[in-house]
C-alpha cells in the first residue's frame, strides 16, 4: 500500500503561517518542506496522541517561500483511513480545515488528469477567491513535462467566456485568484462564474480560501472530488464515456 501523506499548502503570499494537528499513535511525525520543487528541509519529532504544530517550529530558521509545500508523515501509523487538520494563522485569527492523507506514488508514475469545478466563489469587492493547489510528485527526478492546468471560466449558464492555462510547478503551491483572473480576462462578475480545471501531472490536494481583504480573515472549503458522487472512473462500461466527455477535448 502506497504510503500517505499530508499536504499542507505555503498561504504566506497571503500573509498566513501554516500548520496541522493530527491524532496519531504513529511512532515518528516527519514533515518535509519543498522550496521550488525541490526538498530543502526534513524535520522529524516524537508525536504525542493529540498533535498541533506550526511552520514556526519544524523549519523557522529557512526562509519562506510562497511556493513551498509542506508533507506530514506518520511513520509506524497502522490506520488505513486517517484525516489531518490543515491550520492557518496571522497573528489575529486561525483557520482550519480536515482533510484526508493522499498516497505518493512511486517514481515515474503516470498521473491522470484531474477534473476541478470551482463553483464556491466569492466575488463581492473587498473579496478574494483563490484555488489553492497543492502537489506532490517526491524527492526524485521531476518529471520531464510541465505540469499544466486548463482553466475555462465559465459563468453560470455554463458558458465559456474565457480560456486560459497555468503552469503550477511540482511539489508546490499556486494560488490561483478567481476576481483577478476574470477581471484580467474580462469577465463580468456581478452576474457569479466558476471554473473549469483539467490537466496536470502529480498528485493533488485542492482548497478554496476566501480572503475578506479588509480585515485578513479566511474561510476554507475543501470540496469532495468527483470521484465521490460517479461510480463512472470506476465502472468498466462507463470508464471510456467519462474519460471521452471530461477530457476528450482536453489539449495541453
Amino acid at each position: 500500500m502506497a504510503q500517505k501523506r499530508l499536504l499542507v499548502p505555503s498561504l504566506v503570499s497571503i500573509g498566513h503561517e501554516p500548520g496541522f494537528a493530527v491524532k496519531t499513535k504513529a511512532k515518528t511525525i516527519r514533515v518535509r518542506t519543498f522550496q521550488n520543487g525541490s526538498l530543502a528541509s526534513t524535520w522529524e519529532t516524537q508525536p504525542s496522541e493529540i498533535n498541533r504544530i506550526w511552520r514556526s517550529q519544524w523549519v523557522g530558521n529557512l526562509p519562506v517561500s510562497a511556493n513551498e509545500l509542506h508533507t506530514v508523515e506518520l511513520e509506524g501509523e497502522t490506520a488505513s483511513e486517517l484525516e489531518g487538520e490543515l491550520l492557518f494563522r496571522n497573528g489575529q485569527q486561525q483557520t482550519a480545515v480536515l482533510t484526508s492523507l493522499v498516497p505518493l506514488r512511486d517514481a515515474g508514475f503516470k498521473f491522470s488528469p484531474i477534473l476541478h469545478q470551482a463553483h464556491y466563489n466569492v466575488l463581492f469587492e473587498h473579496f478574494e477567491t483563490f484555488v489553492v493547489f497543492t502537489n506532490l510528485v517526491g524527492e526524485g527526478d521531476l518529471p520531464p513535462g510541465p505540469n499544466k492546468l486548463q482553466v475555462e471560466i465559465r459563468n453560470l449558464r455554463s458558458e465559456v467566456l474565457a480560456v486560459t492555462e497555468v503552469d503550477i510547478g511540482f511539489n508546490s503551491t499556486f494560488l490561483l485568484p478567481v476576481r483577478d483572473l476574470a477581471r484580467t480576462h474580462g469577465a463580468r462578475l456581478d452576474q457569479g462564474l466558476s471554473l473549469r480545471i483539467r490537466g496536470g501531472a502529480s498528485q493533488f490536494a485542492i482548497f478554496t480560501v476566501f480572503q475578506n481583504l479588509q480585515s485578513g480573515a479566511l474561510g476554507i472549503e475543501h470540496s469532495l472530488p468527483p470521484m465521490y458522487f460517479t461510480e463512472a472512473p470506476f465502472n468498466p462500461n462507463l470508464r471510456a464515456r467519462f474519460q471521452k466527455a471530461a477530457f476528450g477535448d482536453l489539449r495541453l
